[in-house]
């Protein structure tokens, strides 16, 4: 094989394996915007990205298939390296996007044999045998449809997908490091609302009194000076039911209900 062949080679196996990153980010895209979707009883734009790619399940696909090829035959080999390449990228990828932006995007604390809330045992055991489904079932119509679209538009497409996907990332990690500091100011806000109407009504809890520092909220007239979140910002509180902040102890879900509150109110004026 000369120095041009190994050259077109190369970039046909790079364009083959990126097709299928951007292939099993997408379904995987699929899959948890309808979960997420199942548990809010309306359609919500999973993941971290703007655009319908979880780049986790790229990730995870592209490197199990890289992984188990040779084990392919062999489901219990198969199944034990997936659910062992799977749990490290999961693990990794948590712990960088917590230390990155003070928030932790999965929670599995309570689920028995956890490690650090990251990782744990019966997730892997499941992903181990979404991977085994993928691969025998799934993935030969997937192979067929990359193996088609690199024909006809080869490194064209790969390079148009990988310029948005770029794109995205950057707009999306500009948005997320300014998430971090709003919902801080907001987050802190919220327990600082709290704290006020305990020590005003100090013989009734504030456990007891409901969404009462909402209502206080709500009635007020007073121009709040709190960041107001943008699409983005919003979204990604939607799309992580098991968001928490590192940097406040206020929990997503309420900094979500004052955000579309005051978002609300700025739209009535």
């Amino acid at each position: 094989m000369n120095y041009t062949s190994q050259l077109i080679y190369l970039q046909q196996e790079f364009d083959i394996w990126m097709l299928y990153f951007f292939a099993y980010g997408f379904v995987g895209w699929i899959w948890e915007s309808c979960y997420v979707s199942w548990q809010k009883h309306k359609w919500v734009n999973s993941g971290f990205l703007n655009g319908p790619i979880i780049p986790v399940y790229g990730f995870s696909m592209t490197a199990v298939l890289a992984v188990v090829q040779p084990f392919a035959h062999n489901l219990i080999l198969l199944y034990l390296l997936s659910a062992l390449v799977v749990t490290v990228i999961e693990y990794v990828t948590g712990w960088g996007m917590e230390k990155l932006f003070h928030a932790r995007w999965w929670d599995y604390s309570k689920v028995p044999l956890n490690l650090n809330g990251r990782v744990a045992l019966p997730i892997s055991a499941f992903w181990g045998l979404g991977v085994v489904f993928i691969v025998k079932v799934i993935h030969p119509f997937v192979a067929r449809f990359v193996t088609h679209l690199d024909m006809r538009y080869g490194m064209f497409a790969v390079l148009v997908l990988l310029a948005l996907f770029m794109f995205d990332v950057g707009f999306t990690l500009a948005n997320a490091l300014a998430f971090g500091a709003a919902t801080k100011r907001i987050g802190d806000a919220i327990a600082d609302k709290k704290k006020e109407i305990a020590d005003r009504i100090a013989d009734h809890p504030i456990a007891e009194r409901g969404e009462e520092w909402l209502d206080d909220y709500r009635a007020s007239k007073k121009n709040t000076k709190l960041p107001r979140l943008n699409y983005v910002q919003r979204r990604l509180l939607k799309s992580f039911p098991n968001l928490t902040f590192h940097d406040t102890d206020t929990a997503a879900k309420d900094v979500e209900a004052l955000v579309n509150l005051l978002r609300e109110k700025a739209k009535n004026k």
